[in-house]
């Protein structure tokens, strides 16, 4: 307790239950949000934006050589995508739900279906191209649709002779 002015005020720390029905930060503004539990994981499978998922572990050299690319790619698609770190040696379950064999591994999801995947160590402009096809896919863009945007253009006219 502390006391302010006349007045005892008492600090209290939240209950185990207020911890648990927090809400997972919804921005990525400073990189990609780390995952804690499995029904912190489960939260943005409910969400029509893709996911896209690091597994890693602390004590993994290629891991923490890929952590400032995935933070950047994830701040780059800040509102399109979830970008999500998963800890294997703290989720084991969860790697072992998707085979994780290998770290670094990334995963796409849309909704529960694992759409793109990469092992090892990717380049920023592979991860920014892999996340973007998910972004256009869970907006309904297909290879067929793009193939018919670039048909259904009119070709360029050649200028009429004076």
């Amino acid at each position: 307790t502390t006391r302010e002015g006349n007045k005892t005020m008492s600090k209290r720390k939240p209950s185990k239950k207020q911890k648990k029905t927090r809400k997972a930060p919804q921005s990525q503004k400073d990189g990609a949000l780390h995952v804690r539990s499995r029904s912190d994981f489960e939260r943005y499978l409910d969400d029509p934006k893709p996911v896209i998922v690091d597994f890693w572990a602390p004590w993994c050299g290629p891991c923490k050589a890929m952590a400032p690319t995935f933070d950047r790619v994830a701040k780059e698609l800040d509102g399109q995508a979830h970008f999500l770190k998963v800890n294997t040696e703290q989720l084991p379950e969860l790697a072992g739900a998707f085979g994780i064999r290998s770290i670094p591994t990334m995963i796409v999801l849309l909704g529960d279906e694992v759409i793109n995947s990469h092992v090892g160590l990717t380049d920023e402009a592979s991860l920014t191209r892999m996340a973007h096809k998910a972004v256009e896919k869970s907006h309904g863009v297909t290879w067929t649709t793009k193939l018919r945007r670039l048909f259904s253009k009119e070709p360029d006219q050649p200028a009429a002779a004076s």
